[in-house]
């Protein structure tokens, strides 16, 4: 399962991504019942690994998609 949230820069420092990805997360632990959710983090993008950060998410490993460098994020279920 990934996890991604994108905001219209006028709600950016918000805290809108936080609360969403965090509700999101729990979601697809409490109810889907899933045992690790990812998160594709474009290198570079300190306010998305800032937001996996705070919901509990990891540093996983570098990977590339389509061309482009991507960190992967990962957390499971506790």
């Amino acid at each position: 399962m990934e996890l991604g949230w994108n905001t219209y820069r006028g709600f950016w420092g918000k805290g809108v991504a936080n609360e969403a990805a965090a509700a999101v997360l729990n979601y697809a632990f409490e109810v889907r019942r899933e045992q690790k959710v990812r998160a594709l983090i474009s290198s570079g993008n300190e306010s998305s690994r800032r937001v996996a950060e705070r919901i509990g998410m990891s540093y996983e490993t570098e990977t590339e998609l389509y061309g482009k460098v991507i960190n992967s994020y990962m957390r499971e279920r506790r």
